[in-house]
């Protein structure tokens, strides 16, 4: 299982952000640890939220994200209530993928997600 650690400038915010759009917070390090991390979920989709500093120059910030597209699956039935779920983010229409799956991409704190229906782990 892969379990990306995606470089935040502040965790904690960002799995706010993600909490708007319907994800689940699985676990906060407390700030005062030492080693600022945050873990999110939606559907089985993990995700680890960590800090830029140390990982990302700060002139390289504005690239967060750059060229990576994170691929995940929800359930068929629940795609369209995901959907709803990141209209703030304004998310593409759910459209038919060239590969057959139903899918919408979003971006969130740079992080570009494409959320499909169905799949291995729908």
């Amino acid at each position: 299982m892969i379990r990306p650690i995606l470089a935040c400038a502040d965790p904690y915010e960002t799995a706010g952000i993600f909490q708007s759009a319907g994800w689940t917070l699985d676990f906060s390090q407390p700030p005062e640890s030492g080693d600022p991390l945050a873990g999110v979920s939606l559907y089985g989709n993990a995700l680890l939220l960590g800090v830029t500093e140390g990982y990302v120059p700060k002139e390289r910030l504005p690239f967060l994200g750059c060229g990576v597209v994170l691929y995940l699956t929800v359930p068929e039935d629940a795609l369209e209530t995901v959907h709803a779920g990141h209209r703030a983010f304004c998310p593409t229409e759910i459209e038919v993928q060239p590969w057959g799956d139903r899918a919408f991409e979003v971006t969130i704190a740079g992080w570009r997600l494409m959320i499909a229906g169905g799949g291995a782990e729908g």
